[in-house]
């Protein structure tokens, strides 16, 4: 069943609240967040190994062909592979990369539609049918999709530990919220507030405070996507060369 859009989950192409200026973020700013509105989003995938890779991020960062770039969600050591493989499942060109860790069935994804619409919410699956049965919108189809993040708000409400562990499934020893991917350090973000999309990053936030500062902003709608070594991000002035092969390609809304 498809998801049902709303300015809580959503910045619809051509509505009018993605016609509304980003609002100021100097709020954020001055807890230590760099946030970035968004104009359109495009899916990255590096692996070489990929069907049609994209460059490498700092390849892509250094071309300037995007405003900024944040990467997607952690990723996970495996012997002579790199970029490491991520824990979430990519979608791109039609097809999907791959499903990931086979533990991001109900994470966070940012999907893309054909139109340009940008979709933040849980998946219901990773495989490719599940993806575009989910988050396509009859003829407004799945794009590209990009999952694997822990979904910390939903629907205006902050996501309980219990989710986590159980749902979205980051049960680690420990787990959930107390979970090493959870804990202080540089993250990278992506929400929806009042039908806007935006990206963006911290450096010395845990993920329970990067969940009450965008929840008092009124972001209704939060994935935290990569944490510590697997962090990749630049917006022309400030980067981190993080180990991460997937992200997001952002053109920056004024």
């Amino acid at each position: 069943m498809s998801l049902r859009l709303s300015p809580l989950n959503a910045m619809v192409t051509g509505s009018s609240q993605a016609s509304v200026p980003p609002v100021d973020m100097s709020v954020l700013e001055g807890l230590g967040y760099s946030v970035v509105p968004i104009a359109s989003v495009t899916i990255i995938n590096a692996n070489p190994f990929a069907r049609h890779p994209d460059p490498p991020l700092r390849w892509l960062a250094d071309s300037g062909r995007f405003d900024a770039l944040i990467s997607g969600p952690d990723t996970r050591l495996v012997a002579g592979k790199y970029p490491r493989p991520p824990n979430g499942p990519v979608y791109r060109n039609g097809a999907l990369d791959t499903e990931g860790n086979g533990r991001s069935h109900f994470r966070g994804t940012v999907a893309v539609l054909k139109d340009g619409t940008i979709v933040m919410d849980r998946a219901d699956g990773a495989a490719a049918k599940d993806l575009k049965a989910h988050f396509g919108q009859g003829k407004n189809s799945l794009f590209s999709a990009l999952g694997g993040g822990a979904l910390i708000i939903e629907k205006g409400r902050k996501v309980d530990n219990m989710d986590l562990l159980q749902a979205q499934l980051f049960d680690g020893t420990p787990g959930g919220y107390n979970g090493r991917s959870m804990a202080t350090g540089v993250h990278t973000i992506m929400g929806i507030r009042k039908g806007r999309a935006y990206a963006g990053w911290c450096n010395n936030r845990t993920a329970m405070e990067i969940r009450g500062d965008f929840h008092q902003f009124g972001f209704t709608t939060v994935v935290k996507f990569a944490h510590g070594s697997s962090v990749f991000y630049d917006d022309c002035v400030d980067r981190l060369n993080g180990q991460n092969g997937t992200g997001f390609g952002v053109t920056r809304a004024f």
